[in-house]
């Protein structure tokens, strides 16, 4: 045998490093340490678990079993193996990886955690990892060892000196909050004070399937359950759960992600055989991005069968939408929405021109670009072209800094700044689609009606589309609407319609100035944002009934 055999190694710092940065949120940092506390929870005890986020400090605290050292020992071993599991156990951890997450986020990483009255607490900070230049293990500082203690089990895990921008709560809660629906086991979960507690969204409607004999040969006797939402479903409630017995590993559309009517869908189905068996190729992807691997046989034949199953229910809704839209009702109520919405567009439109001659104020203190503020709803802007405009270009063309020259010459800095006001400059819009001076995200509001029960909101607004959705099913305008013997033409209902997509208007247009300050830093408080929803609410309330005649 050579003296200098070849062995596999690893470079533990860039391992751990490399795993930690599958975990680069807040909420995939904190659902991490929560699951860990329940996977750990004694047997017939429901598990308790506090996490506490500030701007200084994530710390989860839990009163599962703790850890002895020695089991310390192997949750610090990279890809160690899970005891939970080994002793049989069905539990979410399997890579051993859960030790890095904290670094996705932060710099320092403290144990405090309590087993047969024995306490431990370690500390890692990223300084001592990054040191291990050479690949070699690194330490983990001990500040208590073994200490006798009266205290209960339980495990505090402390994460400090955050290298992220924002600590994101209520997204943290969200994201807990649905995985704990996909949790069959009791457990208590509070994030600064709120209970978490899951909603599953409401149905209409429910498909189940069950695999024909060859499919069920490759992925058991399973049943899928499919739910239909009345109203469009976010990305985190959207699609198919596959859990295998019990435990979360993926949510799918299978190959009908973003196709007519997919938005509504949800539901889950349970594979047992997942977890039983050993595979060459695992149907677990490691990374941490709750994925199944489809080149596993297994994996493989259950998304096709997934496929099937969901694209039939997704027809059947996109010919019950083709109906329905073909109503006599269903045309009334769509030409009423676009009245609502052209109202709406044209209060938008003035009010961007309003942030063209604020946004001069804002660039003269060198916060931001003339042209950068706010969206523009793809109508003309002066420039090149015949396209009548409602704007035009003021005083010279702005250059890039260079004095003495008239026009301003060439210069080694671009100096931004408002460049238009109100006017009848002609332009064309391919000018503001394509000239990056101008160019910005399109914004055109959209109203919907739409059936979506008594339990819903009469009301929402869905940023990605800006489209507002009244609920035809609300307790107020179902009431209006059976007042005015179904007729979506009747003042009454007309005027409840209007003032409803008044507010969420109001609510739509703070929520994209908001969202405007946080991308250029501007500072924005409270009493602005209230103010400006009780202005346009005013301002707008007064379009729409005049409108009404």
């Amino acid at each position: 045998m050579s003296k200098d055999r070849i062995t596999v190694q690893s470079h533990v710092a860039r391992d751990f490093l490399q795993n930690a940065a599958y975990f680069g949120t807040t909420p995939k940092v904190v659902w991490e340490y929560v699951s860990n506390s329940l996977d750990n929870a004694d047997e017939g005890k429901p598990a308790e678990v506090v996490v506490e986020l500030s701007p200084d400090l994530l710390k989860i605290s839990d009163n599962a079993a703790g850890m002895s050292r020695k089991e310390l020992k192997n949750f610090f071993m990279m890809h160690g193996e899970n005891l939970q599991r080994s002793r049989g156990k069905r539990v979410r951890g399997r890579f051993g990886t859960g030790k890095c997450a904290a670094f996705g986020i932060a710099n320092v990483f403290r144990v405090d955690t309590v087993k047969d009255k024995r306490r431990n607490v370690l500390e890692l900070s990223r300084h001592e990892i990054e040191s291990a230049k050479s690949g070699e293990p690194f330490p983990v500082h001990d500040i208590v060892v073994d200490e006798s203690t009266d205290a209960a089990s339980g495990t505090a895990i402390e994460i400090r000196d955050f290298n992220i921008r924002k600590i994101d709560v209520e997204p943290t809660i969200t994201y807990v909050e649905r995985h704990l629906a996909r949790y069959r086991q009791r457990a208590r979960v509070w994030i600064n004070n709120h209970e978490c507690e899951f909603r599953e969204p409401i149905s209409t409607e429910e498909f189940t399937f069950s695999p024909s004999v060859s499919v069920a040969a490759s992925i058991g006797q399973v049943i899928l359950t499919v739910k239909i939402s009345p109203t469009p479903l976010d990305s985190e409630m959207n699609g198919i759960d596959v859990l295998s017995h019990g435990i979360w590993h993926d949510t799918t559309l299978a190959d009908h992600k973003s196709k007519e009517q997919t938005e509504y869908i949800f539901g889950e189905v349970d594979v047992p055989i997942l977890e039983d068996k050993e595979w060459k190729i695992p149907p677990f992807d490691n990374t941490r991005n709750n994925t199944l691997n489809i080149q596993n046989p297994v994996v493989a034949v259950l998304m096709g069968w997934l496929s099937e199953c969901i694209d039939e229910v997704r027809k059947k809704l996109v010919a019950r939408e083709k109906t329905r839209r073909q109503s006599e009702q269903a045309r009334r109520l769509e030409k009423e929405a676009a009245k609502i919405a052209a109202l709406l567009n044209e209060d938008f439109r003035k009010l961007q021109i309003d942030f063209q001659r604020a946004r001069k104020i804002v660039s003269r203190s060198g916060m931001v670009g003339a042209t950068d503020m706010f969206s523009e709803t793809g109508e003309p802007l002066p420039g090149d072209g015949d396209d009548p405009t409602n704007l035009q270009t003021t005083g010279q063309p702005h250059g890039k800094g260079k004095r003495g020259q008239n026009p301003p010459g060439s210069g080694d800095e671009r100096r931004d700044g408002p460049d238009l006001m109100d006017g009848t400059q002609s332009g064309s819009k391919k000018e503001s689609a394509s000239n990056p001076e101008r160019r910005s995200r399109r914004g055109i509001f959209n109203i919907e009606y739409y059936n979506g029960t008594v339990e819903n909101p009469r009301s929402s607004y869905h940023p990605d589309s800006k489209t507002i959705r009244i609920n035809l099913d609300h307790p107020q305008v179902a009431s209006a609407l059976h007042a005015s013997a179904s007729s979506t033409e009747s003042r009454q209902f007309r005027e409840i319609t209007y003032e409803i997509a008044c507010v969420e208007y109001a609510l739509a247009v703070a929520h994209e100035q908001a969202e405007n300050a946080r991308k250029y830093n501007l500072k924005r408080d409270a009493e602005d944002a209230l103010y400006d929803v009780r202005d346009s609410i005013n301002r707008v309330s007064r379009l729409l009934v005049s409108a009404l005649g």
